[in-house]
């Protein structure tokens, strides 16, 4: 059985999550529909920063070079996607990313829309463009406001597909763009390395400390995936599904502290739900996990065990509209988006909004399954006189379904009102109807308002009795991959008859019923 504590947890609920949101690239970002989706999201979920790729690719026009061969830069694309960002609440977390023509040393390129990956020809150049921008941010923001934005160098550059240097190009890369930045204004923060699997993060801290240059924080990434990509020789035997991923971000954390500058903000720019069961099915194209209501629980795990740890966990991405490997074009297609194509809420969206609702103060729950990390897990959360209860099984599909109880202390004067949302196969995700419907490519009217329909969760009324002693026992039934949460809220019966004496109201209703004249 698990046990809800009334008294209130030494620590508090952070929502570390919810700090900043992706999506694909900057040219998606000018489509109608991209905006949507992240404006539904941020409507919601309520995410302070936006962080995507691209922003100095040349579909944003931002570089070109002179007859006299001097560098002309122009913002108008730029100015679009900020003032679009901003008019929704969200600040940009700016990627400084890719190499514009103008300025590459090659050609090489990575996805669809060929972000150039090669180093600068002219370093002093690429730190005149890091510059430029910066300057025409704060000429058109103030400058108030852009010290509240993050500057991130680059994308993974410990990966080939994403730079083709090396590592001491990178420092270069570095250490000019900050340079560029903070020529501007001392204060506005700049960091890095945004690399994946958590590479690099010590070894900059170090040339920063050699070569005496600015940071402000350290950014990296993993994915639950990565347990099987090139890491299965640091894995354990009971980090499947999450555990892994939960301790790598962890030690990311512990690394900093012990490095000479321990108080680094920690943001993990990137990750999402991509997990495989074997080696052999890891992919980054084609992952089902992420349409699917896997995702759901995973979410839940991972940002309520991580909650406080880091300084943000930004989930890549917030659409479908997305372009890495060409644009996606059925209902579901392994693409990471909360929203679908169709802007249909995935699991994993409706995982993060019960999240939200996770006010107040963090309970103590004790009794799981496997310890605070595992696998199947519950937080719970008081704010005011309403306990919430977030419970989830992340136990792969298949497995045994998860029976337990919740036990908590109820005081009230009646029985309280139990809410129960659930993201279950049919409610909240409607992945496994698609599939039964032989996966359809286009949606008809009538499909479209199915799924429509399905992707909605759940919302019952349970039934809840107080025992002598104020306890209240409220029984969890979680197939694989449910997420369920309880809202427990004392009842107010109504008063009626509202603001009159109930014998005048007495008296009306004889006149009403009164024969016809």
């Amino acid at each position: 059985m698990l046990s809800v504590s009334t008294s209130a947890s030494p620590e508090t609920f952070h929502h570390t999550w919810n700090t900043s949101i992706a999506m694909g690239r900057a040219y998606e970002l000018l489509r109608q529909d991209a905006l949507a989706h992240l404006s539904a999201a941020q409507a919601e979920l309520g995410f302070g920063y936006c962080r995507f790729h691209g922003i100095f690719h040349d579909d944003m026009a931002v570089c070109r070079r002179r007859e006299d061969g001097s560098l002309a830069f122009q913002w108008h694309q730029v100015d679009k996607i900020f003032d679009s960002l901003l008019a929704m609440g969200l600040r940009p977390f700016v990627e400084l990313n890719c190499m514009p023509s103008a300025l590459a040393s090659g050609r090489a390129t990575m996805f669809e829309w060929k972000m150039n990956i090669t180093p600068p020809t002219n370093w002093e150049e690429w730190g005149q463009l890091c510059r430029e921008f910066t300057r025409h941010c704060v000429a058109r923001y103030g400058l108030e406001e852009v010290r509240q934005w993050y500057f991130e160098v680059w994308n993974e550059p410990n990966l080939s597909g994403f730079w083709s240097g090396t590592q001491e190009d990178y420092w270069k890369l570095y250490e000019h763009a900050v340079l560029g930045v903070r020529s501007v204004d001392s204060r506005l923060k700049v960091g890095g390395p945004a690399t994946s699997k958590g590479a690099w993060v010590a070894e900059l801290i170090a040339v920063c400390d050699e070569r005496k240059l600015p940071i402000d924080f350290v950014s990296t990434h993993y994915y639950p995936q990565d347990i099987f990509n090139g890491c299965t020789k640091d894995t354990r035997p009971d980090e499947e599904g999450g555990g892994f991923f939960i301790r790598k971000v962890r030690e990311v954390r512990d690394t900093v502290r012990r490095s000479t500058r321990p108080d680094l903000e920690i943001h993990f720019t990137e990750w999402n739900t991509l997990y495989a069961a074997r080696p052999e099915d890891v992919s980054w194209t084609k992952n089902p996990s992420v349409d699917n209501l896997s995702g759901a629980a995973l979410v839940s795990r991972i940002c309520t065990a991580l909650d406080g740890a880091v300084d943000s966990l930004c989930y890549w991405t917030a659409s479908d509209i997305f372009e890495e490997s060409g644009m996606p074009h059925s209902p579901f297609s392994g693409t990471y988006g909360l929203f679908s194509i169709h802007g249909h809420p995935k699991p994993n969206y409706h995982a993060f909004a019960f999240l939200k609702r996770l006010t107040g103060e963090r309970l103590v729950v004790s009794g799981l399954p496997g310890g605070e990390d595992g696998p199947r897990g519950a937080v719970a959360t008081r704010d005011g006189e309403i306990v919430r209860v977030l419970l989830w099984n992340q136990e792969m599909i298949g497995a045994a379904e998860w029976r337990d109880e919740v036990a908590l202390e109820w005081r009230g004067a009646s029985a309280p009102v139990v809410v129960a949302s659930r993201i279950t196969d049919g409610h909240g995700s409607a992945y496994r109807s698609w599939v039964g419907l032989g996966k359809p490519h286009n949606l008809t009217p009538a499909t479209e308002r199915l799924l429509a329909f399905e992707t909605r969760p759940e919302v019952t009324r349970e039934e809840a009795r107080a025992d002598a002693a104020g306890r209240l026992a409220l029984p969890v039934r979680l197939q694989p991959g449910e997420v369920l949460l309880l809202e427990i809220e004392p009842a107010e019966p109504a008063v009626l008859p509202k603001g009159r004496a109930r014998h005048e109201v007495e008296h009306w209703d004889r006149l009403m019923n009164a024969p016809s004249k």
